[in-house]
């Protein structure tokens, strides 16, 4: 793959030297007949052409950076507007777990309620009928 490449390179090469001998954008060697005439393409046409190619790519990329920051003005507030409800449901989320500890702790406090009565009624039997001697769950 390589070799394939540094041949395509070598010939590209040639293409180009030989481009530039035949249009008079380079002078050859004196005595080679052809380099007394007025050259086809000079190379102050060159720079030129390499200026507006240049200008060509700096409007191109300023298109794209104006494209980019229209998008941006456009999907900014999008994003607000998804980070607000992304916010808005794990707010609602905390809340729901919030609430259901607090239910729990509701339900174990009548829980606590209801075996406190259980016992008092407890109490209130013994007393009826007197200590038990060999009770020891107390």
């Amino acid at each position: 793959m390589r070799a394939v490449s540094y041949i395509a390179v070598f010939i590209g090469g040639l293409v180009v030297c030989y481009l530039l001998l035949s249009l008079g954008v380079i002078d050859a060697v004196d005595g080679l007949p052809g380099t007394q005439q007025e050259p086809l393409l000079s190379l102050p046409t060159y720079l030129s052409f390499l200026s507006v190619m240049m200008t060509a790519v700096t409007a191109v990329l300023a298109a794209v950076a104006i494209g980019i920051g229209v998008v941006a003005f456009y999907t900014i507030p999008g994003l607000k507007t998804e980070a607000t409800n992304v916010a808005q449901k794990a707010a609602e989320k905390t809340a729901r777990e919030v609430a259901e500890e607090a239910l729990a702790e509701v339900k174990i406090r009548k829980m606590i309620v209801e075996l406190n009565g259980k016992v008092i009624k407890d109490l209130e039997q013994e007393e009826e009928w007197g200590n038990d001697p060999i009770d020891e769950t107390r």
